[in-house]
């Protein structure tokens, strides 16, 4: 079955049908529009959804001038890994303190160390599933997610955006629904955080506008939040535990986010505001490790950098 949504040079396409009734047949077109800019519309077909607020790490991915996805333990994949900065890779203009800081993450098995971590977190994520359909006695057939979605909610290659759960509707299923797959991932040590916002719960207001918090709150915005503040501690707790990408006998070495950028050449692209701190500070995007726990970072696409200056958030570092 083909996917329903599509990128075309980075924009979002679809194809669908008229909208269908509750017999599962197509609706007459008086039904199915309802007025002048509104359709129905039936979805055939699958899809891919990114959690949002987590960030695991990668299996494959596609190496510099190449469009091909190798595994992350390949040998091209362990030979680039082990230094990318070497000339004969071509010139890659990154912060100094950045380079720095990746020098000591990066060398022989990073790769390796990569792909274990992706497989772990991919195993978790089918067990996870797989428990939910055993507790409510279904299977591939019957069993549903039930998506919340945020801010976006298509990303650049046609995949939802969303928080995800199993979907418990019937009101005789014992107990409660439990924490989303996101937050598992989290709280198991599978998966690190990436907050993007507004695509986070505490941010979402009537408008985006609404949603910047002022300066020299940041910390109080994100421990006021039941669900961040959740998440957060999960991830806390992980590393307290030595849980997964948190095991000191094989960490994971390389953050996902930084593999992407590394394989694509690209520079950092999100500013970054420190969680556990009140301050007022925007950090520009190639200082964010100088925030050292993945929990308290909160990234801001550069397209949301100017609202948060008119708000006075000061940018740091940033000439």
């Amino acid at each position: 079955m083909a996917d329903i949504f599509f990128d075309v040079n980075s924009n979002i396409r679809a194809v669908g049908s008229i909208r269908r009734g509750a017999d599962g047949n197509p609706q007459s077109l008086d039904a199915s529009i309802a007025d002048g800019d509104t359709i129905g519309f039936h979805c055939a077909g699958s899809g891919s959804l990114r959690f949002l607020g987590v960030d695991t790490p990668e299996k494959n991915f596609q190496l510099p001038d190449s469009q091909a996805h190798r595994r992350l333990d390949s040998e091209e994949w362990e030979t680039y890994l082990t230094d990318p900065f070497l000339p004969h890779f071509g010139p890659y203009n990154l912060d100094a303190d950045l380079i720095a800081h990746l020098r000591a993450s990066i060398g022989p098995g990073t790769g390796i160390n990569h792909r274990f971590h992706g497989n772990n977190a991919e195993q978790a994520l089918i067990a996870h599933v797989q428990a939910d359909m055993d507790a409510l006695g279904q299977d591939p057939g019957t069993f549903g997610y039930f998506l919340s979605f945020s801010f976006e909610v298509f990303d650049s290659y046609g995949r939802f955006l969303a928080f995800i759960n199993r979907n418990q509707p019937e009101a005789h299923i014992p107990g409660p629904r439990p924490f989303s797959y996101n937050e598992r991932q989290l709280e198991r040590g599978m998966a690190l955080p990436y907050f993007i916002w507004p695509n986070i719960a505490p941010f979402r207001k009537e408008s985006l506008l609404e949603s910047v918090f002022a300066p020299g709150t940041a910390r109080q915005t994100a421990e006021a939040s039941a669900d961040l503040s959740r998440a957060r501690n999960f991830v806390r707790q992980a590393r307290a535990n030595e849980m997964g990408v948190f095991n000191p006998a094989d960490p994971l070495r390389l953050e996902a986010f930084e593999v992407r950028y590394l394989g694509r050449r690209e520079l950092p692209s999100r500013a970054v505001i420190d969680l556990s701190r009140d301050d007022d500070v925007i950090l520009q995007a190639q200082h964010y490790f100088r925030i050292p726990n993945a929990e308290d970072r909160l990234f801001i696409p550069p397209a949301f950098v100017p609202l948060f200056v008119t708000r006075g958030w000061r940018l740091e570092g940033w000439f």
